[in-house]
């Protein structure tokens, strides 16, 4: 892949249209009617044309060394935002590299997202006037880059439109810039609908309801299958007003398949009946939508007060912790708890060919094939050793352990546990898409997106709607938060690098480049586009 330019795979991801297969524990895959595709084919479009070189463009680089610490929650980090801004009314509202719809981009924004102008000053930001379709006035914004004001955005922050969607826009101080659940086979209304419209949409609309009502006061063991994990209760929260949108700003589907995800904002009482609003201003029925629960897991910070290497964790199950007896190790009736990590001492001993490994919870051994271990790299990536004077970021990733370390040149700074590819390791003469392995090798973060709705490669109608900071590395791959499962250290993946949403958050805000304050969107990569250096994935076995 040219460093100047990437494959069509990887701006399909970017624009939410195109991911690595995701396996959903848990849901059913059926029959029924996908996205709309007028507008999807269209962003397609865009994305083939930008596949021609980026002209110049300047940005002045960071200084070396400017890092966030991943023992910072990235909520503490805080930017100067004051001055004229840009807001979104749109999904897709695109940052160039020149004053003109040339097809080539460099990162864009959503539903809410403000960016701001040069120098905060509209006046002396402007350049000049737009003359296509939806593009009034072309502004120079921070820190590189030109959008137009029109139809599709605004300098005003107190128009009604902007207000709204700020409102909902992602919420980025969370690993959940959303409310996420699982659709059982939900329809998407795109206006508020009366009963009747109901009734004509969805299909055995009065004995659903009947099991609705009966389940709410219904024990689970007595409520019907269907609703089980759905959550019946009222929604608090106002009625959305209507909102006005220009093409580009709304909801494309019109239903939800079983087994795949949304995303949503708001959930409140219509016509008796609980709704969610999507992300995309979108409304369905909160009665064929299963929440996901919340994952707890994140890693932990090495260094600087934090943790050593080397580490054991615990994967699939509780593990005992073992103490010595008359030269043999037994259980001590004690267990460490799924997803649960230990230190270690760095001694360890064979009995009767098992190995065992001495932990810093004192008096405490495991066994060495109860847990995988993170222990300082020895062999970096090229890149790292021959660039000792200078600041460089990257990532270790065992396919195989199921483990992350990030380093700073040869400095661990933190140490979880992910979820890769489903089928492991690739295998040679096959694709990885096919035996949803996870590639290995030596990759640059290409892009940065807060959220991102991934189409699965097999089955075209399966979304996983809104997935959070995603990083994109390789063709359709990528490292990005999973809010559907909490199988952290196994093989879950369609070959994407699964993180759970805590330590998603965190690595997005640590590595480089740094997503500019405002984007929902960057390419990493862009010749004479000046990021500092982008941080390294080091995927192997």
């Amino acid at each position: 892949m040219s460093l100047a330019r990437l494959s069509r795979s990887a701006l399909l991801l970017l624009l939410g249209l195109a991911s690595c297969d995701e396996d959903v524990s848990g849901t059913h895959k059926g029959d029924g009617g996908g996205p709309e595709t007028e507008a999807t084919e269209k962003e397609a479009t865009d994305a083939d044309e930008a596949e021609e070189s980026v002209e110049e463009t300047k940005v002045e680089p960071k200084a070396a060394g400017s890092t966030s610490n991943l023992a910072v929650w990235p909520g503490e980090l805080s930017e100067s935002t004051a001055g004229d801004r840009i807001y979104s009314k749109v999904r897709f509202l695109w940052i160039r590299p020149q004053p003109r719809n040339s097809g080539a981009w460099l990162g864009y924004l959503s539903l809410g997202d403000g960016i701001r102008v040069k120098g905060g000053d509209a006046k002396k930001a402007f350049v000049r006037k737009g003359h296509a379709k939806g593009c009034s006035d072309w502004y120079e914004v921070e820190p590189v880059g030109f959008v137009c004001v029109g139809e599709h955005a605004t300098l005003d922050a107190e128009d009604p439109a902007v207000v709204a969607l700020r409102s909902h826009a992602a919420d980025r101080s969370s690993p959940w810039p959303y409310h996420y659940g699982e659709s059982l086979q939900v329809p998407v209304y795109h206006r508020l609908p009366d009963a009747k419209k109901q009734f004509y949409r969805e299909m055995g609309l009065p004995r659903h309801l009947e099991k609705v009502t009966a389940a709410k006061t219904q024990s689970p063991e007595e409520r019907d299958e269907g609703l089980l994990g759905v959550d019946l209760s009222p929604g608090q929260e106002d009625v959305p007003e209507p909102l006005e949108l220009p093409p580009g700003g709304r909801a494309l589907q019109t239903q939800v398949v079983l087994g795949s995800t949304l995303a949503y904002v708001r959930r409140f009482q219509h016509e008796d009946r609980t709704f969610l609003m999507t992300w995309d201003r979108g409304f369905v029925p909160a009665d064929k939508v299963k929440p996901y629960p919340r994952s707890d897991f994140h890693g932990v910070a090495i260094g600087q007060g934090g943790e050593a290497l080397p580490i054991a964790w615990f994967r699939e199950k509780p593990r005992p912790k073992l103490t010595r007896a008359d030269g043999d190790f037994v259980e001590s009736g004690a267990h460490w708890p799924r997803l649960a990590h230990v230190g270690l001492t760095g001694a360890e001993e064979t009995v009767e060919g098992e190995r065992y490994l001495e932990t810093r919870d004192a008096g405490h051994w495991l066994r060495a094939s109860d847990a995988v271990v993170t222990a300082l790299s020895d062999d970096p990536p090229p890149q790292i050793r021959q660039a000792e004077d200078g600041h460089r970021t990257w990532l270790d990733i065992s396919v195989l352990d199921g483990t992350l370390v990030a380093y700073e040149n040869r400095t661990p700074v933190y140490a979880t546990l992910i979820s890769p590819g489903r089928g492991g390791l690739p295998r040679r003469g096959i694709p990885t898409l096919d035996t949803a392995s996870t590639p290995t090798g030596v990759f640059s973060v290409l892009a940065k997106l807060v959220t991102a709705t991934m189409v699965s490669g097999s089955i075209s109608t399966l979304v996983h709607a809104e997935v959070q900071y995603t990083q994109n590395f390789n063709g359709p791959y990528a490292l990005h938060g999973a809010y559907w499962h909490d199988r952290w250290g196994e093989k879950k993946s369609g070959g994407c690098i699964n993180l759970a949403p805590r330590d998603a958050q965190r690595v997005f805000e640590w590595t480089h480049p740094r997503l500019p304050e405002g984007w929902h969107a960057m390419r990493s990569i862009v010749r004479g586009a000046n990021w500092d250096t982008p941080t390294l994935l080091y995927v192997h076995r």
